[in-house]
């Protein structure tokens, strides 16, 4: 036989407790989560060890301990909270609480290793970082608070030790179950049972929707002029090294940058034109301003930093106010055809290259170091990139490109950069020569 009435105050209690509490730790655990990414010392090293242990936190030792701070007895005890919904709610949030940030930790850790480089050389200032982070932490942010909620709404052994299963008051689904089981009700521990369930897979659907990128606010593209350039004015020699360790990865060397030029670094895979790239963009050593008619760094993999193409080209603009939209010249130009509400990783391999490269070119540098920029692209693609970068260099752009494309960099070099090893190699020596001779290329 089923009650409904006590169906009913056992759902509205069920709610009440494992949303608020979820709500309560998600609040808690997701700015600190955010926080704690932020740190790299051996002291929180330890920390997310320990919290990551607790994810498997028996919920009795919870009630226990909620019990033994709320008890006459206890630390709490003149507040009288025992057998009430609020010490249910506190006894979930402790249960709960190391899931969400552990699970938040996690993700914003993970964007901040992959992205830490785009992010380190966009210009943003710290309240655009942390909004950009949360957007791409977002998912793994979803999961941590859906996990938390399961867990919340499902447990029995807690919320039965603090609240004590008074009917009407602090009795829910899980408690109520046990308590039709064991008296034989099967109608009502099977009719609640399904609706815990039901409830279950309508939180994850629920999160699964929230995930999806929407079209709402998405700004269109705009501006089909180029952006104006300024020339280079920065200094015209830089002193790079790149030591990790004990290892020396790029020996010292002195780099000429001039306003107008296009330097072209070639070198076989582990050369060090990357690390060369990096030292430039002060990734690697002396730090470099970086940002809007700055340093603009286009990595060799392609990261997008939003939810879709539109976000992607108009980021520049979003960034700082100063910035010339230009998103529907780079759109036009650079061949991106689809429509702004696309999501950049639905994109092919050279689309998203092309894509991002339109990104940072938004910027308007005056230092522009490409690393890669063509590589795997088409003839078509490659000729539209080569003349964007003549018109950067004709504006009085300095350009730094590192590649394998030996053609490519004797059309558009104005001077060579041959690495071997970590190491700059004369021009005119023999395996300076071979390479340029296209008897091998890397």
């Amino acid at each position: 036989m089923v009650d409904g009435g006590a169906v009913r105050e056992a759902i509205l209690t069920t709610l009440l407790t494992s949303g608020t509490a979820t709500v309560f730790a998600t609040l808690i655990g997701v700015p600190l989560g955010a926080w704690c990414s932020t740190k790299s010392s051996r002291f929180f090293e330890k920390l997310q060890v320990m919290i990551t242990a607790l994810y498997g936190l028996p919920p009795v030792v919870v009630g226990v301990f909620v019990y033994a701070l709320f008890s006459k007895s206890g630390s709490l005890g003149s507040l009288d909270l025992l057998f009430t919904v609020e010490a249910m709610i506190f006894a979930q949030v402790c249960l709960i609480l190391p899931l969400i940030w552990g699970g938040s930790w996690s993700a914003f850790n993970k964007t901040a290793k992959r992205y830490s480089d785009t992010f380190n050389t966009l210009g943003a200032t710290p309240k655009q970082r942390l909004s950009l982070e949360i957007g791409l932490a977002r998912n793994g942010v979803y999961h941590a608070i859906v996990i938390g909620f399961g867990r919340a709404i499902a447990e029995v052994g807690a919320v039965i030790m603090v609240g004590g299963n008074i009917a009407g008051k602090t009795r829910v689904m899980t408690t109520s179950i046990v308590l039709e089981t064991s008296k034989g009700n099967m109608d009502q521990a099977a009719l609640l049972g399904g609706l815990l369930l039901l409830f279950s897979l309508t939180v994850v659907g629920i999160a699964s929707l929230v995930q999806r990128p929407t079209a709402r606010n998405i700004p269109p593209l705009r501006g089909d002029v180029p952006p104006s350039l300024h020339p280079y004015d920065g200094p015209s020699e830089r002193s790079v090294s790149v030591v990790k360790g004990q290892t020396e990865i790029l020996e010292p060397m002195c780099i000429e940058l001039q306003a107008g030029t296009i330097t072209v670094v070639l070198g076989e895979s582990g050369s060090g034109k990357t690390s060369l790239l990096r030292a430039l963009a002060g990734l690697e050593g002396s730090p470099t301003k970086c940002g809007h008619h700055e340093c603009v760094y286009v990595p060799q993999k392609p990261l997008p930093l939003t939810t879709s193409i539109g976000r992607e080209l108009n980021l520049a603009s979003h960034l700082s106010e100063k910035v010339e939209v230009a998103s529907q010249y780079f759109s036009n130009v650079f061949s991106l055809k689809h429509e702004v509400a696309h999501a950049p990783e639905l994109l092919s391999g050279g689309e998203l290259q092309r894509l991002i490269l339109s990104r940072q070119l938004g910027f308007a540098p005056k230092l522009l170091l490409l690393d890669e920029c063509t590589a795997n692209l088409g003839s078509a693609h490659v000729k539209a990139i080569e003349e964007e970068l003549l018109r950067h260099k004709n504006e009085g752009v300095c350009i730094v490109l590192a590649t394998h494309n030996v053609l490519q960099a004797k059309r558009l070099g104005d001077s060579l950069i041959i690495l071997s090893g970590g190491r700059r190699i004369e021009e005119d020596g023999p395996e300076a020569q071979s390479l340029l001779a296209g008897e091998w290329s890397g």
